[in-house]
């Protein structure tokens, strides 16, 4: 046992317990313990919020692109391909994936790729044999486009 004297003259020296006995130790691994559950919920906050931003921009996009979609489709059932070049423009097309819209972008003649300028060619084609109307066979084409787009953003 470890002895201090409070003064130099009086009585004997006060004993004192040994500096560290098992609470210390219990009340130290609890601290640790506890910053470290601390700094894995600071972790996974952190986690979470470039999560939330991520799905939120993706919503946004998404909510952004359906507007665009259905004016798209509207502007076609009043003026068919007249005024829709802006509308189509606004669309982020996938220059790996011509997928979205094609057949509507070689139409009216913005941000096509070649698969679409095909497809439009082949429709054109098809109608004049048929003696049908170029027109009609391109805006029914276009109006599945522009409803499958729609589908294909609301399943995501």
């Amino acid at each position: 046992m470890l002895t201090f004297a409070l003064c130099n003259s009086g009585p004997a020296p006060i004993p004192v317990a040994p500096p560290r006995d098992w609470l210390d130790y219990v009340s130290a691994f609890s601290g640790v313990v506890g910053a470290l559950l601390a700094g894995l919920a600071i972790a996974y906050a952190a986690w979470q919020s470039v999560q939330t931003k991520r799905d939120l921009t993706r919503e946004r996009r998404i909510e952004f692109e359906l507007g665009l979609l259905a004016e798209i489709r509207r502007q076609m059932s009043i003026t068919q391909f007249q005024h829709l070049s802006g509308y189509v423009g606004a669309l982020i097309p996938d220059s790996n994936d011509e997928s979205d819209l094609p057949v509507l972008r070689a139409i009216v003649g913005t941000k096509s790729g070649p698969t679409g300028r095909q497809k439009r060619d082949q429709i054109r084609d098809s109608s004049r044999s048929r003696s049908a109307d170029v027109q009609s066979e391109w805006l029914r084409a276009a109006a599945v486009e522009v409803d499958t787009a729609i589908d294909q953003r609301l399943s995501r």
